[in-house]
């Protein structure tokens, strides 16, 4: 019984390694991470269910043993449990949302995982084929991503030059391609049948095109630190071998060669059109600088100085982002003013689970590499599996300083560390213990445990998403036939159920606004007052989501369009209000509610909120078109004259709609100046 259930946990972890592969476009929103997480987090319930019975049956035979990588990832699980109970939305950090789906709940399926995969493989031979397994079925993720290269229409791409093949963003590919080439070329090295080799040398050569294709400078950059690091090791581990050593002196010779002659010619046409290399040359110091992530990363670190041991809690970086919002992002672009995570896996663990979430985050590469170091010296692994695998635990934390972890690479990051915990240690001594007979009383318990947990929190998410894009379909042909299956969505239990509303909300508001006349009185009330309930209820759960009482102020405004009511004006003040406690230098925001005290008569504090907002950033067109109009609404028309031509003096860049506007305020300002 016990080597059917060591058999069906193996079964399990090889469809593991096909889980990227999963994308639905027609039955979920967020089709590439949706279907993913539930079906990963079904195998890995399986599985539990299947070591469960084994633990049961001989636990000191199948207990994880204790090594400081466990030990790492223990800690690291700590963080996040304490972070996201001690943090500002707990909710948010258990579930987090459809988007990411990388909340407290998924994290500890993906730590079982960890645990199950490192006593489940022991041997090198194990490890071999677990590893072909996963190079065969990653490598089918970068050739789709290659063959959007030929067509950027194929599988929801939309024409972007960045691959994002079946996992929906380019980032992710870049990742996924750096561990598939670490797990071809340690397979490679220690590989004795030729044609196994070839197979594993064209794996590597995809894992290289996907991720060049992805246009990833953080994979691109620990992708060469690991190399180098790879480098550096041989040729010290192989000092006698001259020849070799020396081969390997002049392989990083002409890539020092090559990088220079590629670097002093960066801005060449030729440099440019090469796929991630031109990106990663043309990125320099004071161009980070001057983007919006570090000013993201300015916000987290003021986030964590707020919050220092344990953060706003895990996947609440938006909040923390709102709360210290920097004006100066809106000069990229109102596209570049939302983040929900730092683009960098230290300041953002820094700042939604505090130094004690970075240490331990930390603690898990120190870890690793330590175990790695002891089992080569002690005899344990050799020198390939030592140096790829340390290779490869530097590249994907040098990678992660400009990315974040997603779904996929918990998977492999998880992977690995249960590979180097497994073989990094010494061989346990066969024990004889005596294995109790697994009864069928804990064969049935066990079994509708399983189920059970899939069915609510595996099954039960999933229809309930699938109900939402048939509601969301509806919506787009009828809006007035949709009210029932609106209603059957919003009261599906699920704990994605604020991402419902939010989703059917945001879709139905702008039908109701442009049709209500064809809708009617009635039925258009009876759309509003439903998702005014909807998102009341969001608020609720989650009071400091500006995103919430953004759509509900656009809702209020519809109402106000359809019934003249100016109760509606006087809701849509207070919401806006809320709002701005949650972010008090958002431009967005102050400029909506600034437009609300203009339409209530409350001139003079419309012009001082748009004041302030040129204080925060003197370089915003935007902020002086509307200061001008609250200018000439106050009846200052000097100020708003001067105001307008501040713009112009000062050559600020104007989008096309600005100095549409610019002029148009101008024409008024002047025509109200002749009379």
């Amino acid at each position: 019984m016990q080597q059917f259930l060591v058999r069906a946990i193996k079964i399990l972890i090889y469809t593991s390694f096909f889980v990227p592969l999963l994308v639905l476009p027609k039955s979920f929103i967020f089709p590439f991470i949706v279907p993913k997480i539930v079906v990963f987090r079904a195998i890995v319930t399986a599985m539990a269910g299947c070591y469960g019975l084994l633990l049961l049956s001989n636990y000191k035979k199948f207990a994880p043993p204790k090594t400081l990588v466990l030990l790492g990832v223990s800690l690291f699980m700590a963080s996040f449990t304490i972070s996201t109970f001690t943090g500002v939305d707990s909710y948010h950090s258990f579930w987090d949302n459809h988007e990411r789906m990388l909340g407290l709940f998924t994290i500890l399926h993906y730590f079982i995982y960890f645990v199950i995969v490192s006593v489940t493989f022991k041997t090198w031979s194990d490890w071999k084929t677990t590893l072909q397994i996963f190079l065969l079925a990653g490598t089918a993720v970068m050739v789709i991503g290659v063959m959007q290269v030929g067509n950027p229409q194929l599988l929801l791409n939309q024409g972007s030059p960045r691959v994002a093949s079946t996992l929906g963003n380019s980032i992710y590919v870049g990742g996924y391609g750096l561990f598939l080439f670490f797990v071809a070329l340690l397979l490679s090295l220690k590989e004795r049948n030729t044609v196994w080799r070839v197979v594993e040398i064209i794996c590597a050569v995809f894992a290289i095109l996907g991720m060049f294709y992805s246009g990833t400078r953080g994979s691109f950059l620990g992708w060469m630190v690991g190399l180098t690091l790879l480098l550096a090791l041989y040729s010290i581990f192989l000092k006698e071998h001259r020849r070799i050593r020396h081969a390997l002196w002049g392989i990083g010779g002409l890539v020092l060669v090559a990088f220079f002659f590629l670097y002093f010619n960066r801005h060449s046409p030729f440099v440019q059109n090469i796929p991630t290399v031109g990106r990663v040359l043309s990125t320099s110091i004071e161009s980070v600088k001057n983007s919006p992530r570090y000013l993201a990363w300015g916000s987290a670190v003021n986030s964590w100085k707020e919050r220092p041991v344990f953060g706003w809690g895990p996947n609440n970086f938006f909040y923390a982002y709102n709360q210290h919002y920097n004006p100066r992002v809106l000069e990229f672009g109102y596209g570049e003013t939302w983040f929900d995570n730092a683009h960098n896996i230290i300041m953002n663990t820094l700042s939604v689970q505090g130094l004690f979430g970075v240490v331990s985050y930390l603690l898990i590469y120190i870890f690793g590499a330590i175990m790695l170091v002891r089992g080569y010296r002690r005899g344990f692994l050799n020198r390939e599996i030592f140096i790829v695998g340390l290779a490869f635990l530097v590249s994907h934390l040098v990678q992660n300083i400009t990315v974040f972890e997603n779904p996929t690479s918990y998977l492999y990051f998880m992977f690995w560390l249960a590979m180097i915990a497994s073989l990094s240690k010494p061989k346990s001594e066969v024990i004889e213990t005596i294995s109790r007979p697994i009864t069928t009383p804990a064969w049935v318990s066990m079994t509708v445990t399983v189920f059970i947990i899939i069915f609510v929190f595996d099954i039960q998410p999933a229809r309930a998403n699938m109900t939402t894009i048939n509601a969301l379909r509806a919506i787009r042909t009828d809006p007035t036939r949709s009210v029932p299956l609106i209603k059957e969505a919003f009261a599906l239990s699920t704990p994605h159920i604020d991402d419902i509303r939010s989703d059917l909300s945001i879709q139905i508001l702008p039908l109701v606004s442009g049709y209500y006349q064809k809708i009617g009185l009635q039925k258009s009330t009876e759309l509003l007052e439903m998702l005014e309930e909807a998102l009341n209820k969001n608020i609720d759960l989650h009071p400091r989501d500006i995103r919430v009482y953004l759509t509900l102020n656009q809702l209020y405004s519809v109402w106000l369009t359809i019934t003249n009511d100016t109760l509606y004006l006087l809701k849509s003040e207070a919401i806006a209000e809320e709002s701005l406690r949650h972010s008090p230098r958002r431009q967005q925001i102050i400029y909506s509610l600034a437009t609300i005290k203009l339409q209530l008569g409350k001139n003079a504090e419309a012009v001082k909120l748009l004041e302030g907002t040129l204080q925060d950033d003197p370089k915003i067109a935007e902020g002086y078109l509307r200061l001008s109009v609250a200018y000439n609404i106050a009846g200052q028309p000097d100020r708003a004259l001067s105001t307008l031509e501040a713009v112009k003096q000062d050559a600020f860049t104007m989008t096309p709609d600005e100095d549409k506007t610019w002029n148009e305020i101008m024409a008024a300002l002047l025509a109200a100046k002749i009379k």
